[in-house]
């Protein structure tokens, strides 16, 4: 992040300091509830389900607003406060956080903080231009997550890891719902195996392997863990919007010399490059949901991931067949 996104994350923190804000803005009295903040949708979501039962209250708040863009996203001094006063801040930790890391140094080192980024192994983002990604994988034990691709939990076993990491630590600041936690956490780590059952299933029945992505390509660790071939747009979640032509005449004849019928593009999404596709080859765009973050109608609805992940799977079985 820039050195002037510092200085705003700073200055916002002051402010945040000064206000004396929680979840209710500025003047609002503190709740007693027990209080989450996450950073993108999935964990959210998660937290929202495992704490469903708990006999105390819980607000769980989403930092991005749903239907925005997410990887434009800066914390708010309401955001900052609600980072800086909360039990539990369950962040992913790549290099679109680095803000969190500098709240976390300044404000919560005594407090219960969940990096995602620990709890998976992770995979760069390798995939440009439209052409396949590289075999080789990257040493990031020095810390340096500038090219990991952050979108860890679009596979599933992943998810299950996120999971597992947040109801530890919900045990953790709450023992007294543990009885409550555990069994949230038994029903959706349940659910989130059968999805990638499914997944395998998926892979081992299909008549081809190979996706393709007219937009951006947060799935790497989806397609990674299955094994199917990918082709896509952009690296990752790229701030680009505009294919090259070299990218848009690739991709068409990708699509047209494998006879594939379905491109995909994500949520939120001006399906331009989808479009201009799919007018070059007769192929379908259909969308994927990359669960970072959902429209406001997903949102207000309480679409949960295995939801999302489920119909994403369902438009891959029938990409692939």
């Amino acid at each position: 992040m820039k050195q002037k996104n510092l200085c705003k994350i700073a200055a916002a923190a002051v402010s945040a300091v000064l206000c004396g804000a929680l979840f209710t803005g500025c003047g609002g009295q503190k709740s007693d509830a027990l209080t989450v903040v996450t950073t993108v949708y999935t964990t959210y979501d998660f937290a929202k389900q495992l704490t469903a039962k708990y006999e105390k209250p819980v607000e769980v708040k989403l930092l991005l607003t749903p239907g925005g863009e997410s990887h434009s996203y800066e914390p708010t001094p309401s955001d900052v406060a609600a980072i800086q006063s909360c039990d539990l801040f369950v962040y992913i930790g790549g290099a679109s956080e680095t803000w969190a890391e500098k709240l976390i140094e300044t404000s919560r080192q005594n407090k219960e903080n969940l990096r995602m980024f620990d709890c998976v192994d992770l995979l760069d983002e390798e995939t440009v231009e439209g052409m396949e990604p590289e075999e080789e994988e990257h040493d990031h034990s020095d810390g340096d997550h500038a090219d990991v691709d952050e979108h860890i939990w679009t596979a599933p076993l992943n998810a299950a890891k996120m999971l597992s990491a947040m109801h530890d630590s919900l045990n953790e600041i709450a023992p007294k719902e543990k009885k409550a936690c555990d069994a949230a956490y038994d029903s959706l780590s349940d659910t989130l195996l059968k999805l990638d059952e499914r997944a395998k299933s998926i892979r081992d029945n299909a008549q081809n392997d190979t996706l393709i992505f007219a937009d951006r390509f947060p799935f790497r660790y989806l397609t990674e863990a299955y094994g199917w071939k990918y082709y896509a747009a952009f690296a990752g979640c790229s701030s680009d919007t505009d294919a090259s032509p070299a990218t848009l005449s690739f991709l068409i004849s990708k699509v047209k010399d494998e006879n594939i019928k379905t491109v995909f593009y994500l949520e939120n999404s001006s399906q331009k490059i989808a479009d201009a596709v799919c007018s070059a080859t007769g192929a379908n765009a259909v969308m994927l949901q990359s669960c970072n973050n959902v429209s406001r109608m997903d949102f207000d609805a309480g679409m949960h991931y295995q939801q999302l992940m489920t119909e994403n799977l369902d438009a891959i079985e029938e990409a692939l067949n």
